[in-house]
Order: C-alpha cells, then structure tokens, then sequence
C-alpha cells in the first residue's frame, strides 16, 4: 500500500533519536511538503503528550511554525508560536522563546505588520552568545534573513557573511545555502546584480551538495531576477516557470506569488505585455485574498507598470496610491526609532560578550600569574639545598621573575582596558555626556527600588533639538556637533545632582527626575526650554538662535508601568510639542 506524504515524513520524525535534535531539522521538508510536515508534527506532539524532550519539542514546533509562514496557514503559526512561548515558560528555555519570536517576526515582515524586525532583534538577544555553536549560528542566520527580507541591506551583508562562516565551521552545506541566498537577497536590494547573481549561483551549489534538490529550484526563482535585469529573459522564464510549478504542488503561497510575479516581468521583457499584464492582475488579487501585504505593494507597483504599457493609465494611478497608502502603514517613525533601541542594545550585548570574555582571559592568566609565583619560590628553596646549582638556579629565577613581571605588566594593561571599554559603552564620545545604555541603567535601577506611596512620582523628560537635520544640512556636521555640546553643557550647568542628564541618540536627550512629581518637572522642562532659546550662541556659529522641545511624563505605575511605556508615554508628548510648532513643553496624556 502507497503512503501518504504525511505518513512518511512522519515515519521519519518518529525515526530521528531526541538526542540529536536542534534547530535545523526538517529544513527542505518545510518547502517541499509544508501541509504534510505540519499535520506530521501535530500527530506526533498528540501522541508522545509529556514524554517528549524539551529540546525535541522545540525543534518540532519550529519545523511546524516555518512550515506554516511558508503555506500561509496563520492557525498552525499561532500553534507553533503559542506552543513555544509556553515551552520557554515552562522550561526556562531561551532557544525556545527566541525561535517564537523568529517565526513572528519572519510572519509580520513578510505580510507587512507589525514591528517585524525590532521582534527578530528582541528574539537574537535572547540567544546572543549561546555555548552550543550550532544555536549561535542558527540565531545569527535568522536576524541576517529578517534583514534581509525587510531590505535593510546594509544591516543584512555582514551577518549573512558570519552565518556562512558559522556554518562552514560547522560543515553545514544547508546552512551555507541559507546564508548565501539571504545574501543574493541582500546584494539585490542594493543593486549588485553581478555580485548577486554569483551568490544564488553559490547557494543553489551548496544546496545540491546538501542533496536539497527542491531549494536548488527555489533559489532558482532568485536568480531569475537578476538573469532578467541582465538581459536573459527566457532563461529566468524558465527558471520562474520550474518554481512556481513546484510552489503551487507544496502550496507555498508567498513563493508562488512572487514566482508568479517575475514570470509576468520576464513575459513583458520578452514582449507579451497583455499576457503579462493580465498574470499580474491575478497575482495581485491573489495575494488581496491572502492578505500578504508585505509583498502586495512591489506587486501593486509592478501591475501598475504593466497596466501603463498596456494603456490602462486608470489602473495604474490605482495601483500606485494602493501601494503608497500600504507603504505608510508599515513604516512609521515609532516603529524605526524601536528599530535603532533594539539595534543598539544588540550591539551593546555583543560589545558586553566581548569584555566578558577579556575578563576570562585575565583569569586564565591570574591562574598562570600564580602557578609562576610558585614554581619561582620551588626554585629558590633548592638553591638553598644545592649550591652546586646555585648560579644556574639564579639564572632560571631571573628569568621566570621576568615573565612574572611581564605578566603583571599584561594583566594590568588588560584590567585598564576592559574598565576603559567599560567605560566607553557608558558615555557618548561627542558630548562627554552619559548614554542612552548608561540611562537606560539608571531608569532600570530607579524603577527597581521599593517606591513610597506618599513620594511624589518619577518623571522622565525627552527632549530633542528644533530643525536640528536643517542645521546639519545648512552649516555642517561639525558645527551642528557645536550646537549638541552648546546644549549639552547648558543642561548640565542647569540640571541639579538629583536629576541625571544623558544623551540618547542623535539630537535627543533625556533628564530622569526621580520622586519630583509632575509640577516640578513641567517647571524645570520650562526652564529648560526658556533657558535654551535665551542662550548666547557664539557669533562665530551660523545659527541665529537654538530652541528646543520636550515631552513630559510620569511613571505612574499603571499606563506607565516599565520603562518601555514610560518613554513611549513620554516620546508621544514629545511628538505632540514637535507637531504643535515646536519650542515648547507637553506633558503625556498616558500617565498623571
């Protein structure tokens, strides 16, 4: 009797020993039969109920959860996701409340909602510096495809190129499959064709040496894009055509959407423009009913080019303003300054591994330190026994005291090194002034303490300079930086020890107030501001006068009850004193 497909990747899973389970199972099962992995793995999460490994159960789920976002089935995906939150709960398990966040974020860039990528940067953090090599580069290759696909190229290259690294290190031929795609993707985006062309060519390689037939022909959609842009249309309708064919018989919906799409855009190159035009109206309904939006609006821009060779001028204008009105809804500057928070305290985790792992090298060489102060008075014990050897003896102390002195000399060196590099994640270089992670300390360990219910409230003040990209743009970086130290030194000069002053990014400052209550931070936000629009600016400096706006609230415990919420709190009033006309102070409505 034949077997289903389901039945056999079944057979399969229950094959495969817990003991070697991670997170890079099932990875060609996930395209070529996504249904069949997801109703595989739901019977067996039935049938094994409490006696499966945690480790197991997490890389089922994953399986599961990629198997969804690639069949479009959101059902299975909240399963996946649901299933995984509760498995981190349960057996305080990093991994598995990372790989939840992978698959949200992978799900809400490709459908464009939600803050896709500060999700996968939330997930990576969870993970950042893992012991088991295989998690590592795992989490690495997941935060270079969420770049990837959210086209922030740039971000995407150089963890694609340290995924590749990871996973030669570990001989994954799959993995460097994976990496060398995200990086075609990314290339791509930046318009390196060439360069982007050779990288699909390297991924669809490793995918055959990993026996991957099914990800050779997908890759193969991906480097059609680029045979279309460099002239040779019938050779990426070809390789479109294998695509999608192998999309619709796994009901891979997103990839089919996209295949359909550069099908349609190699047509119109090779002349079938109505042909083309009309795949394209299909696509894009499509992809209507499957509320895709992410790619909805490329697809909405590429039917509208269409319909203008065609001659449908309407239809064109309608696709345009479809897609300019999605575009707004994905790409807010909330969710970009959450963005730039995550990417810098990524970036402060790693600069944090790397201090750590200074600090353990100058214990290893403490231990030395020591072994070699021991040995040296071993060898001065027996001068004293044997004075036949005493001169030789005396040359061998002379020389060990000498590494021990260069030792001291190197641990030393290194303490100061580690305190500076301390030090500088603390302070922005520009100002002298602390930093968003130094306030970010601070307001955590103001948050922290025991609060006294008859204490007036904490309050937060953001403040951000008025036109400062028009200064930049006018006079110059460097005497824009004038400006920010300008106002840097007059709120420290303003701002009493009580308060903690710290510049948080770009134009933007905060001032913690602790136990101040809302009166006294509105009067000293109004002080602030007052005092910043009566500064004598130096007549040397270009700039007529300097004013700035501040966004007031206070951390009331409910609406405001993290430090997430109470900048946000904060950040809003701050946006309604920007979009009021600026030189002025708002308290949020969020909080008090």
């Amino acid at each position: 009797m034949r077997r289903g497909p389901w039945l056999g990747l079944l057979l399969a899973l229950v094959a495969m020993p817990a003991v070697a389970a991670s997170m890079n199972g099932f990875r060609e099962q996930v395209v070529a039969d996504p249904h069949g992995l997801i109703a595989a793995v739901r019977q067996q999460l039935d049938q094994a109920g409490t006696t499966l490994q945690p480790a197991r159960e997490r890389e089922l789920l994953w399986g599961m959860g990629t198997a969804a976002i690639n069949s479009n089935d959101d059902a299975a995906l909240a399963e996946a996701t649901l299933r995984l939150d509760g498995l981190a709960a349960v057996a305080h398990d990093p991994v598995a409340a990372a790989a939840a966040g992978f698959l949200r974020a992978r799900h809400d860039i490709a459908n464009g909602v939600g803050d896709g990528l500060g999700e996968a940067l939330r997930a990576a953090d969870k993970v950042l510096g893992h012991a088991d090599p295989g998690i590592a580069a795992w989490a690495r290759f997941q935060l270079c495809d969420a770049y990837a696909l959210d086209e922030k190229a740039a971000k995407a290259l150089p963890l694609c190129h340290q995924s590749t690294e990871a996973y030669r290190a570990l001989g994954d031929d799959f993995g460097m499959g994976d990496a060398e795609n995200d990086e075609g993707i990314a290339l791509a985006t930046l318009g390196r064709v060439d360069d982007a062309a050779a990288a699909y060519e390297r991924a669809r390689q490793y995918y055959a040496k990993a026996n991957a037939e099914q990800l050779v022909v997908m890759v193969g959609d991906n480097l059609a894009k680029m045979y279309l842009k460099q002239g040779r249309a019938g050779e990426a309708l070809a390789l479109s055509q294998a695509s999608l064919k192998q999309e619709l018989a796994a009901g891979r919906i997103s990839d089919a959407l996209d295949s359909s799409t550069d099908i349609a855009m190699a047509e119109a190159a090779l002349g079938r423009h109505r042909q083309a035009y009309t795949r394209m109206r299909a696509a894009v309904a499509q992809a209507r009913r499957a509320g895709i939006n992410g790619q909805l609006v490329d697809m909405l821009r590429t039917e509208g080019l269409m319909a203008e060779q065609a001659g449908d001028l309407r239809q064109a204008l309608a696709d345009e303003r479809e897609a300019a009105k999605l575009s707004s809804n994905v790409d807010t500057p909330a969710l970009r300054a959450i963005e730039i928070e995550l990417e810098q305290r990524y970036a402060a985790r790693e600069k944090e591994l790397r201090i750590s792992e200074l600090e353990h090298a100058n214990e290893l060489k403490d231990l030395q330190l020591k072994a070699a102060q021991a040995d040296a008075a071993r060898r001065r014990a027996q001068q004293q026994r044997q004075r036949l050897i005493n001169v030789t003896i005396g040359l061998l102390a002379a020389a060990l005291l000498l590494i021990v002195g260069l030792l001291v000399l190197l641990l030393r060196a290194q303490r100061r090194h580690a305190a500076e590099l301390q030090a500088q994640t603390l302070r922005d270089p520009l100002t002298g002034m602390a930093n968003r992670r130094a306030f970010q300390q601070r307001a955590n360990e103001l948050l922290g303490r025991a609060r006294d219910a008859a204490a007036p409230l904490h309050v937060l003040l953001l403040i951000d300079i008025d036109h400062f990209k028009s200064i930049n743009d006018s006079i110059g970086h460097l005497q824009g930086d004038r400006v920010l130290r300008l106002l840097t030194d007059y709120l420290r000069a303003t701002v009493d020890d009580a308060s903690f002053v710290a510049r948080i990014g770009g134009e933007e400052f905060a001032v913690l107030c602790p136990r101040a209550g809302l009166t006294a931070g509105l009067r000293l936000a109004e002080t602030l501001r007052a005092g910043a629009a009566g500064l004598a600016l130096p007549q040397d400096l270009p700039v007529t006068r300097l004013t700035i706006s501040i966004g007031v609230a206070q951390f009331d415990g409910v609406r405001c009850h993290d430090l997430s919420s109470w900048m946000r709190a904060a950040d809003l009033a701050l946006y309604s004193a920007k979009s009021g006309g600026r030189d002025q102070v708002v308290a949020s409505k969020l909080a008090g």
